[in-house]
């Protein structure tokens, strides 16, 4: 794992254990940064699933839903594609995983 990807995996940590206390609107701050970090280097599964987290506290998600995607978020920044197939395979496993 490079540098970049060991940033990114402890801003991941960081978001699961704000995950339980933080209010909403700070995840998406910390989402959004880790989003945009993402994006800067082409990592289109992170990108895709923090795109993922943000729409679901927009519609009031919390809890066990929240925290599977981060955990899916953390799965995405350990992996090394980051073409569409790939980024279509995290959001697949994503709503399979965490539909209610």
């Amino acid at each position: 794992m490079g540098v970049y990807q060991r940033d990114l995996a402890a801003s991941v940590a960081k978001l699961n254990m704000m995950a339980g206390h933080a209010r909403p609107a700070d995840l998406a701050s910390a989402v959004d940064a880790i989003r945009a970090a993402a994006q800067v280097e082409g990592r289109l599964p992170v990108v895709a699933v923090a795109r993922a987290i943000e729409a679901a506290l927009a519609r009031g998600e919390r809890g066990v839903v929240i925290s599977g995607w981060i955990t899916m978020l953390g799965e995405a920044v350990g992996c090394d594609r980051n073409d569409a197939d790939c980024t279509s395979a995290y959001l697949a496993a994503g709503a399979v995983r965490l539909a209610h």
